[in-house]
């Protein structure tokens, strides 16, 4: 079996490229691409055609995506591309030669008002990060009707550098010791990356054992915790003074943030079988350790 893993350089692209270890695997890159990773714009439909033609995968996972905000408001044209553009292509060039999709979307795609969400709960985005992932989904259907789309809340995991990840920036914040505002409003379900990619391979395995999903799939941790909350924690395991970090309504006042996007997961276990629960509390200190030092992890 071989596989193609868009967007490898990412948290999720490199976990997925470890739970899919037991294929031949691709992975591509675009400004992160090194080693092994092939550097492929995803937003050039012949550099697709032209990798997939190569390698002519079984399944093509989609990674592929721009989540920061500052990226956002500065090159919105480029983001949207990322985001959207991308998907159709991938998904138009896994269809072409004839592999299984697997399409990663967001707990952003609904408002955060009426928590939990089904895979068939009507999405309504608040901010521009939202409208791009479900305007991905509708290329993506549009393109490849039988992807799979997997939607997934806020990750975590080992990083390569502090802004990859919400918990890594919180934990610089407090290891940091400057007053700081943080969110104790909006709830995240933060989710271990590797958990991600486990069920995300299994669900490319049942993809190509001809198994029947639905269009949507849900996966995620079942803890929600604020940005505050997650500082308050982190500042416990570690022995941090938490003085200087505040409750405050940063993230909801903008009106741009969901309050609770919570997935309702209940219809993937059932189709694949259960899966593994990473606990928040066991997992996140080896996440956040090295991000507590002012000079960040040693090299």
């Amino acid at each position: 079996m071989r596989a193609v893993i868009f967007g490898a350089s990412g948290l999720l692209g490199r976990s997925v490229m470890r739970a899919f270890g037991d294929m031949t695997v691709t992975g591509t890159a675009f400004s992160r691409s090194a080693g092994a990773l092939v550097a492929v714009d995803a937003r050039s439909a012949d550099a697709i055609a032209h990798l997939l033609g190569r390698v002519r995968p079984d399944v093509v996972v989609n990674c592929v995506g721009e989540r920061r905000p500052a990226v956002w408001a500065g090159a919105p044209e480029r983001a949207c591309a990322g985001n959207v553009d991308a998907a159709r292509l991938i998904a138009q060039g896994a269809r072409r030669c004839g592999a299984r999709l697997v399409h990663i979307s967001s707990d952003y795609v609904f408002d955060g008002t009426a928590p939990p969400y089904r895979p068939d709960s009507l999405p309504n985005p608040l901010n521009t990060y939202g409208r791009w992932k479900l305007l991905a989904e509708h290329a993506v259907r549009g393109a490849c009707p039988d992807a799979a789309i997997l939607r997934l809340p806020a990750l975590y995991g080992p990083v390569q550098h502090a802004a990859e990840t919400n918990l890594t920036e919180i934990a610089r914040q407090v290891a940091a010791g400057t007053p700081v505002e943080l969110d104790d409003v909006c709830v995240r379900y933060p989710t271990h990356a590797d958990e991600a990619a486990e069920v995300c391979r299994r669900l490319a395995r049942a993809l190509l054992q001809g198994q029947r999903l639905g269009s949507v799939a849900h996966w995620s941790a079942e803890q929600g915790l604020t940005k505050y909350r997650m500082a308050l924690m982190i500042a416990r395991r570690f022995h941090l003074p938490a003085d200087h970090v505040r409750a405050g309504e940063t993230d909801a006042a903008s009106g741009d943030r969901p309050v609770d996007c919570r997935l309702d997961c209940q219809e993937l276990p059932a189709a694949l079988g259960p899966a593994r629960r990473r606990l928040f509390d066991i997992e996140f200190p080896p996440a956040v350790e090295p991000w507590l030092t002012a000079s960040g992890p040693a090299a």
